[in-house]
């Protein structure tokens, strides 16, 4: 009996839906087996990075993928795309929900990207294969965790005000990423590594990439052009209906 349906996107490998959540995780156990010999990534061969989001409407999910120069930060480009919500939201199984929209927008990039800064966990995850980490061994691209919140089971301890102050995110007794205070003003980020990334590695260039805000800036803008669209087309579909 197949456990899994498979999404395809023109030009890229199928991406695994899972039927069940039993499905779900053998599928995450799988990967991260075979991610335990990957190298890392050497820090002087990024020059272009990429962040991306993807917001929700009644039946579609919108993606968009910006791509800016590291560490300068200059604006390279931005690309948007649609899919269909194929999986629902459960924590732990975000990477299953989000990645098909994100590959539609990958799949329309004329140069891949050297990073992946992506909104979620990424080693800081019960399998330690939270959506950074599963994207980036999908796309072959190294990867960077930046989440806003902990996961259930996630135990972290105020890092301090100032900017670039830092403390240990434990879960069953390891630490997994850390607590990053990017700004005096605002709250601290949840940090992990991705794929074939460390996390010292994961502190320092999201630092580098928080100019303005708590989140780093291709973040940023990737979340407010995923946001746009959806607003725009979903405005299209309901009229008079705020969305």
């Amino acid at each position: 009996m197949q456990n899994n349906d498979e999404y395809s996107v023109s030009g890229m490998k199928p991406f695994p839906i899972p039927k069940t959540l039993d499905g779900a995780k053998a599928i995450q156990r799988d990967l991260i087996r075979r991610l335990e010999a990957e190298q890392g990534i050497p820090a002087g061969e990024i020059r272009l990075v990429a962040g991306m989001d993807v917001s929700y409407g009644a039946f579609s999910a919108y993606a968009a993928l910006v791509t800016v120069d590291f560490p300068e930060l200059t604006f390279q480009s931005r690309i948007e795309a649609r899919s269909s919500i194929l999986f629902p939201y459960i924590p732990g199984f975000f990477a299953f929900r989000e990645i098909p929209p994100l590959l539609e927008a990958f799949a329309l990039v004329a140069t891949f990207p050297d990073l992946l800064l992506v909104h979620g966990h990424g080693y800081a995850h019960p399998e330690h294969l939270g959506l950074a980490t599963h994207l980036g061994a999908f796309l072959r691209i190294p990867s960077i965790g930046v989440a806003g919140s902990l996961l259930s089971g996630m135990v972290g301890k105020d890092p301090g005000t100032s900017r670039g102050a830092n403390s240990g995110i434990v879960m069953d007794g390891e630490v997994v990423g850390e607590l990053l205070r990017t700004q005096e003003d605002h709250p601290p980020v949840c940090v992990s590594a991705g794929y074939r990334t460390t996390l010292l590695q994961a502190r320092e260039i999201t630092l580098a990439c928080c100019t303005r805000s708590r989140f780093p800036e291709p973040l940023v803008l990737a979340d407010r052009a995923a946001k746009s669209m959806r607003k725009r087309s979903e405005r299209n579909i309901f009229p008079g209906k705020q969305v």
